[in-house]
């Protein structure tokens, strides 16, 4: 029996993906490699990831980053911008977070000379930055953004280093303000008019709709940034990624089980992530038989459940219309499948039928279901949140 405690993961569940176990997204990787190579030049590159909640932007993202620094000489920072909605508080977390990314000691010490008036205190041995709070003075680093970046490139090419990436991840709440776009194309425009090149990858991260949202503020922004469009894995990227990140740690996996993780997990890395971490739990001999895989993924089944669905369908449940129609789906659909308005109207009684279209919004709206290929056609949006339902049925009739 292997030793449960020795034991270690390789999944990382709810986080973004260490550089060393990331797998796959070789055409996306081309790609920015190919902007690395054009900012190298002394070209200004911009890129919007997009895709889908739990598709694996922001791992993408890291790795982005971790190629550029180690591969390409670039100096890079990663800023997780959820829950800033101002320019100023903006300003503080990239400044902030450039100067804890900064892995060269020299450098280091070098841009925090620069930035020295805009630095509260330093802690945790010396490299923890405070960065101010004061909005007069992030202001300043609003108005004069670009000169600011200009400055630190002067300091960082001294250290054989030979450009900028910057990565703005989880943009959501900074896309609805009406003066994020136009900063962007501000800065973008004067970059291009000023007639000294700077190198420089600015990287944005974000769902579809809050693209939607810069473009609606400012339209010249759809040309300013190429879109990486993530979509959902291969069934042969999927297989890839369990059988690598099994074999990490010595473990082989059936083809039957191999297959009926692959097919859950509906190609979204985030799933992929959940069912894998819960199958490894359950092997005892590092051999994932389909026993394994069946168990792991109700577990996973039910964690994806709680951590994402639970509340959204706790108050449909409320509804007992729509728990019945709930019901009747989930009973009804082999886990995956689509089904049409049709499909389920001729399975509903009187009542269930008057209250349909109501569930479909209602359900849309809360992020369970999508719109299929087809006109009237329907699907969870991805394979756990069906099973998940499924088990809440079939725990409720057992008790």
């Amino acid at each position: 029996m292997v030793d449960i405690i020795s034991k270690e993961s390789p999944f990382t569940p709810g986080r973004p993906v260490p550089v060393e176990y990331f797998v796959a997204r070789r055409k996306e990787i081309e790609r920015f490699e190919r902007a690395i190579r054009q900012t190298l030049s002394g070209r200004n590159e911009n890129i919007f990831i997009a895709g889908q909640r739990g598709i694996g932007k922001s791992s993408l993202a890291g790795f982005i980053r971790f190629i550029a620094e180690k591969e390409y000489s670039l100096i890079g920072s990663h800023c997780h911008l959820g829950g800033i909605a101002t320019l100023e508080d903006m300003m503080g977390e990239i400044f902030q977070r450039l100067l804890q990314d900064c892995t060269d000691k020299s450098l280091f010490e070098k841009l925090k000379k620069g930035f020295s008036s805009y630095i509260k205190g330093v802690t945790l041995f010396g490299v923890e930055i405070e960065f101010t709070k004061d909005k007069e003075q992030l202001r300043t680093l609003v108005n004069n953004f670009l000169p600011i970046l200009r400055k630190i490139y002067e300091e960082v090419k001294d250290s054989d280093k030979k450009g900028l990436l910057l990565i703005l991840d989880d943009v959501n709440g900074l896309t609805d303000i009406p003066q994020f776009s136009p900063f962007l194309k501000s800065f973008v425009d004067e970059l291009a008019t000023s007639g000294k090149p700077l190198p420089i990858f600015l990287v944005l991260v974000g769902l579809e709709e809050r693209r939607a949202d810069l473009i609606k503020h400012q339209p010249s922004v759809a040309r300013i940034f190429d879109v990486i469009d993530l979509p959902i894995m291969s069934n042969s990227e999927s297989e890839e990624f369990f059988e690598k990140m099994f074999s990490r740690q010595g473990i082989t996996i059936s083809s039957d089980a191999l297959s009926l993780m692959v097919q859950l997990s509906g190609g979204l890395p985030m799933l992929m992530h959940e069912i894998g971490d819960t199958v490894f739990w359950q092997d005892t001999d590092n051999k994932i038989s389909e026993i394994d895989a069946r168990a792991g993924i109700m577990e996973a089944a039910r964690i994806a459940g709680r951590r994402y669905i639970n509340e959204q369908v706790t108050g449909v449940l409320r509804n007992k219309t729509y728990s019945s129609i709930f019901r009747r789906i989930a009973r009804k659909l082999p886990v995956g499948i689509t089904f049409t308005r049709g499909e389920i109207l001729k399975e509903l009684e009187e009542k269930e039928q008057k209250n349909l279209d109501n569930f479909l919004r209602k359900t849309k709206g809360l992020g369970i279901i999508v719109e299929g290929q087809m006109r009237g056609e329907y699907k969870f949006v991805n394979p756990l949140y069906h099973l998940f339902v499924w088990l809440l049925y079939k725990e409720k009739n057992k008790k």
